[in-house]
C-alpha cells in the first residue's frame, strides 16, 4: 500500500471509532472527539464532520460504530472511505473491507469478534509485530489500531505493530489509577520473601538526584542564542523572517506575534545527561537525539555558532507548507525540549494520553517518547524512548 509508514489519527470512543490518515486539520480531530466523546452524537453526524477530500483526492478515513454490545454478537457499522481499508474478524475468519466501484462502502458486519484499521500492508489479519499498549478511550497517533470485543480478548490479546494500539471494551479494560506507596509494616512482616520479577513500566526512566534537590534552568524559547551585548534586528534575521517561498495556509489561523515574549519558557533539569533519546520521521528509520536538530524544508544553521553540536534534518513538502527551518528538537540533560522557530503555518504536538496542542511562533514545550510533532505536509516526528546501549 501507498500509505507504509504513514500514521493515522484515532478517534476512540465507547462504541465509536474513527481513523483518518496524517495529515489532518487540529480543528477536525478537535470537533470529531467532541462528538464521540459525547457520546450523543449519531454515526451520521459523526460522518459529516469527516472532510470527503484532502489535496483534491477522495480523503482516506474509516470510521466503526459498535451497534450491538452483547457479548455474544457485535455487530458493527463500518465506512470505508478512499484507499483507506478495514480488516474485520467473524467467525467465517478474516477479510479486508475496501471500496471497489466508489470513493466509499457502507455496510453493516455481525458477528464481529476484532477488526483493525490504519496501515494495514499484509494479508487480513496479519500481525506486524513489535511494541503495542491499550487504549479505553481517547485521541492518538499511530501506524496501526486494532479493537477487540470481549470475546476475543485473552491475557495477551494487543495489537502488533509498532506504535501500534490495542482499544479494549470499557468493561474489560478499567481506568488506570496511580500505584500507591507500600506498607512499611507489611513490608516489614515479608521482607525474606524474595521479590518476584518486575517488569519496568513503559515511558521514560527516572533518574535518582541528589540530596540536595534538583537544579533547575529554563530552556532557551529564542531560535538564535545570542551574547546579552549582541543584538540582531528581526529583518536582518534570515530565521526569524519569513522566507519568501513557504505558502501560507489559508485555512489555518495566522500565528500571533510577539506571544512568545509573555509566556516563561518550560523549565528543565540542569542534570548531565544520562538517558539519550532518539526520533524518526513517518515511522522511518530511528537516530539518536545525540546533537541538535533543525527540522525543515531546507534548513539552516544559526548564524551565531552554538556552543553545542547541530545536524540539519531536511523534510518534503511539495506545497511548501513546512518552513525553511521550522522545528528545533535537543536533548537537555534527560528531557526533551522542542521548539518552533516561528514557521509560517505552525507546529502541532500531541502527548501520550492528551489531546493536540498548537504551539505558538517562537514557543518551547517539554515532550517525553511516545509524542508526536506535526510541521505539516504530512511530516510527523515521533519522539522514541532511550536509545539502546547507552
Amino acid at each position: 500500500m501507498t500509505n507504509q509508514g504513514t500514521p493515522w489519527i484515532y478517534i476512540v470512543g465507547d462504541s465509536i471509532l474513527v481513523a483518518i490518515r496524517t495529515p489532518s486539520e487540529p480543528t477536525v480531530v478537535e470537533n470529531l472527539w467532541a462528538l464521540v466523546h459525547g457520546g450523543s452524537a449519531s454515526f451520521d453526524e459523526i460522518l459529516s464532520a469527516v472532510p470527503n477530500t484532502s489535496a483534491g483526492q477522495p480523503s482516506a478515513f474509516v470510521a466503526v460504530e459498535r451497534t450491538d454490545e452483547s457479548a455474544e454478537d457485535t455487530t458493527v457499522n463500518v465506512l470505508v472511505h478512499g484507499d483507506a481499508v478495514l480488516d474485520v474478524c467473524t467467525p467465517a475468519g478474516w477479510r479486508r473491507v475496501v471500496p471497489t466501484d466508489s470513493p466509499w462502502l457502507r455496510d453493516s458486519i455481525p458477528s464481529v469478534s476484532a477488526l483493525a484499521a490504519g496501515g494495514l500492508t499484509g494479508n487480513p489479519g496479519a500481525s506486524s509485530g513489535g511494541v503495542s499498549f491499550p487504549l479505553g478511550s481517547g485521541v492518538i497517533v499511530a501506524n496501526r489500531i486494532d479493537w477487540l470485543s470481549a470475546t476475543s480478548l485473552s491475557t495477551d490479546a494487543t495489537a502488533s505493530v509498532s506504535n501500534s494500539t490495542s482499544v479494549l471494551p470499557d468493561n474489560v479494560l478499567p481506568t488506570a489509577s496511580p500505584v500507591p506507596p507500600a506498607d512499611v509494616s507489611i513490608a516489614a512482616a515479608v521482607a525474606s520473601v524474595p521479590a518476584p520479577p518486575v517488569t519496568p513500566p513503559a515511558g521514560p526512566s527516572l533518574t535518582h538526584r541528589p540530596a540536595d534537590g534538583p537544579r533547575f534552568a529554563p530552556a532557551e524559547t529564542e531560535t538564535i542564542i545570542r551574547p546579552p551585548v549582541q543584538r540582531v534586528k528581526a529583518q536582518d534575521d534570515p530565521m526569524m523572517r519569513h522566507d519568501g517561498e513557504t505558502v501560507l495556509r489559508r485555512d489555518i489561523a495566522p500565528p500571533i506575534e510577539d506571544e512568545t515574549v509573555l509566556r516563561e519558557a518550560p523549565m528543565v533539569p540542569n542534570d548531565p545527561k544520562t538517558l539519550l533519546y532518539g526520533f524518526r520521521i513517518n515511522g522511518g528509520q530511528a537516530y539518536p537525539l545525540d546533537a541538535v536538530h533543525y527540522f525543515g524544508r531546507n534548513p539552516r544553521q544559526p548564524r551565531i555558532p552554538l556552543p553545542d553540536p547541530s545536524r540539519l534534518v531536511p523534510v518534503v513538502s511539495a506545497t511548501k507548507s513546512v518552513s525553511a527551518t521550522h522545528l528545533e528538537i535537543k536533548q537537555i540533560g534527560d528531557s526533551i525540549v522542542a521548539t518552533d522557530l516561528k514557521s509560517t503555518n505552525g507546529t502541532s504536538v500531541i502527548a501520550p494520553q492528551s489531546h493536540w496542542q498548537r504551539l505558538r511562533a517562537g514557543e518551547s514545550v517539554v515532550v517525553i517518547p511516545g509524542t508526536f510533532i506535526d510541521i505539516g505536509d504530512g511530516n510527523v516526528i515521533e519522539i522514541l524512548p532511550p536509545w539502546p546501549g547507552v
